[in-house]
């Protein structure tokens, strides 16, 4: 199933998901994360199978509190970094970083 534009939509604003990729590129270096985050909200959403991972956690957790955005199982917090680590290809890390 190919990834709907409207989970994507979900998955961009997302405080839990955008808080999550926003500590990874600060770990990676960024000076500033939060913008940065905020800017490529889409295009980071987009990543293929986030929003096919993200409708299957929904349809699976029908409870109302449930927010897959802070479930690390269902975008992994190796595919966040995967994922960030592409987009800033040209930022040095901080020292310690990766």
């Amino acid at each position: 199933m190919a990834d709907s534009y409207l989970t994507v939509s979900q998955v961009a604003v997302d405080i839990d998901m955008r808080n999550r990729v926003t500590a990874c590129a600060a770990q990676q270096g960024h000076p500033a994360p939060e913008k940065w985050s905020w800017d490529n909200a889409y295009i980071w959403a987009s990543t293929p199978s986030w929003a096919e991972k993200w409708d299957y956690a929904v349809a699976t957790h029908p409870e109302p509190e449930y927010s897959p955005g802070a479930d690390p199982a269902v975008i992994t917090d190796a595919d966040v970094l995967a994922r960030v680590q592409q987009m800033l290809p040209d930022f040095v890390p901080m020292e310690g970083s990766r």
